[in-house]
């Protein structure tokens, strides 16, 4: 089938009808630093053909959702009341191929004592008006951390504290997860608390299995949720939208978090997949937050790949002409796009090196 490039032209122009800077999202995301690998593109071969249901987008204008406890299955407790903390974690960024020399536009951050990890990812739109779409997601990840060093751990009110500080002309997307080791707590155990408001997202991983992942946040297809200052950016939506999650987790889960470039190319069965195979295969998180980039960025540049998004894309009616149709194709390819990668590999705080 054709690779999607022919048709995004036009998915574009309809989704700058009358949605501000939220339109010009088909090719475009956020910036990059904080990260160790910023800046690196990863050289990869394209072809790979692994592909896999893609779970469905979430378009929604309502606001904050509840906090849900996610256990995965009847065996997936929260540790007996083991009080966790980060093993291991790491994180890198990849930019599109056309942005490598200015390093991309997603961000992220990794506060490893801590427990606070955020990727965050800017909306190329704005350079269209002479803005560096880097610029606002950068400082939003640097304010993030900023919350973080200061105490605050609620990741909506770390989402809050980053929007309100960062006052310049741009918007983000942003997933933040923070490790809540309760062990005292009645009936002991840890969570992972994400936030996230938008198209990046997280998910944990219990060996192979997807124990819990975010879904994505938008107004429409490929519009999603996300946040600028209100004197550049009035329509702009608030941590109050960003959805908010609690979940259990054990030793031996991981936290992946990802850029849309992440999820739009690899589904996160096949995540857990990667990350399964490089811990059996003795890598830290470092290496296997490499690893699903590494995949990533294989997919992205596959014009025969069935991709997470253009699956999405053909749900919410974008294919092929009709007379390709007619001839048996239909609309597939990767999606090239920034790519942000956090990896956090949990264990029981005994177990874990000290600060």
């Amino acid at each position: 089938g054709p690779h999607a490039s022919d048709w995004r032209a036009s998915a574009a122009a309809h989704a700058n009808n009358g949605v501000g800077h939220r339109g010009a999202r088909l090719q475009q995301r956020s910036a990059a630093r904080g990260c160790r690998g910023a800046h690196t593109v990863i050289s990869a071969s394209a072809g790979a053909s692994s592909g896999g249901d893609a779970s469905s987008s979430s378009s929604s204008s309502s606001s904050r959702t509840p906090r849900v406890d996610s256990t995965g299955s009847s065996s997936a407790t929260s540790g007996g009341g083991a009080r966790l903390g980060v093993f291991s974690s790491g994180g890198v960024l990849v930019p599109h191929p056309d942005k490598a020399d200015k390093g991309g536009e997603d961000a992220c951050f990794v506060l490893h004592d801590l427990g606070a990890f955020g990727v965050m990812d800017g909306v190329g739109g704005w350079a269209e008006e002479g803005v560096d779409p880097s610029a606002y997601s950068n400082c939003f990840a640097e304010k993030s951390a900023a919350a973080v060093l200061m105490g605050v751990r609620d990741p909506i009110s770390i989402l809050a504290e980053a929007h309100e500080n960062t006052r310049l002309a741009g918007s983000t997307t942003a997933c933040v997860a923070t490790l809540l080791a309760d062990g005292d707590k009645p009936g002991g155990g840890s969570q992972i608390l994400v936030g996230n408001l938008g198209d990046a997202g997280a998910m944990v991983a219990r060996g192979d299995v997807v124990l819990f992942s975010t879904p994505s946040q938008q107004h429409e297809f490929n519009l999603p949720f996300q946040m600028g200052w209100k004197e550049f950016y009035p329509e702009s939506d608030t941590a109050d939208d960003a959805q908010a999650y609690a979940v259990n987790v054990a030793p031996g889960d991981v936290l992946i978090m990802g850029s849309d470039g992440l999820w739009d190319n690899v589904p996160p069965h096949e995540v857990a997949a990667v990350c399964a195979a490089g811990r059996a295969a003795g890598k830290d998180a470092q290496a296997v937050a490499e690893a699903i980039a590494t995949v990533a960025f294989e997919h992205s540049v596959d014009p025969l790949y069935d991709s997470p998004f253009t699956q999405e894309a053909r749900r919410n009616g974008y294919d092929v002409e009709w007379w390709e149709k007619a001839q048996g194709k239909t609309l597939v390819g990767g999606k090239s796009d920034d790519i942000a990668v956090v990896v956090a590999f949990l264990d029981r705080e005994e177990n874990c090196p000290p600060p």
